[in-house]
């Protein structure tokens, strides 16, 4: 369902936070269900930022801009989070944070997916989460976390008897 109304997402530190807002307003908004998911790049040398601003500094500044920032930075460690958060009407939201570490590459490589998509590397890997998606999206999706699963399994237990 495509609501006829904008969704609000408030400035907050985590992904959590701003899926969980946005899913009880729109709950409470449709008087029915809602599953709101977010995700942010958490950069140690930037001290977390822009962890669930992505979408603003891609808006402003652009991948190329953003690596320029790391021309001469040795720490390049990140993490990345994704969140879903469930609420129905009246009822406080239920949040599944998952995620994983990594690395920034030094220039942006591949394709397909969001900004960060294009220079984050996973831990354990070569490739960004992009050019892994070109190969694999069934493996790139494996370095998102578990949140769905758990969202999942815990609708199934809840939910669903």
């Amino acid at each position: 369902m495509n609501p006829d109304f904008e969704v609000i997402e408030i400035q907050a530190k985590t992904c959590g936070e701003v899926a969980a807002f946005s899913a009880k307003y729109a709950a409470e908004k449709l008087n029915c269900p809602v599953l709101k998911s977010d995700s942010g790049l958490y950069i140690d040398a930037l001290g977390g930022l822009p962890g669930p601003y992505n979408a603003y500094f891609d808006k402003q500044i652009g991948i190329d801009k953003f690596l320029e920032l790391f021309k001469n930075e040795t720490n390049r460690k990140a993490r990345i989070e994704h969140t879903f958060a469930y609420c129905e009407p009246g009822e406080e939201p239920v949040v599944f944070t998952g995620g994983g570490t990594g690395t920034i590459a030094k220039e942006a490589r591949g394709t397909r997916g969001r900004w960060h998509d294009k220079f984050y590397i996973p831990a354990g890997e070569t490739r960004t989460l992009s050019e892994l998606r070109d190969i694999d999206h069934e493996y790139e999706a494996s370095f998102w976390g578990t949140a769905k699963d758990d969202f999942a399994k815990w609708y199934m237990e809840n939910k669903l008897k």
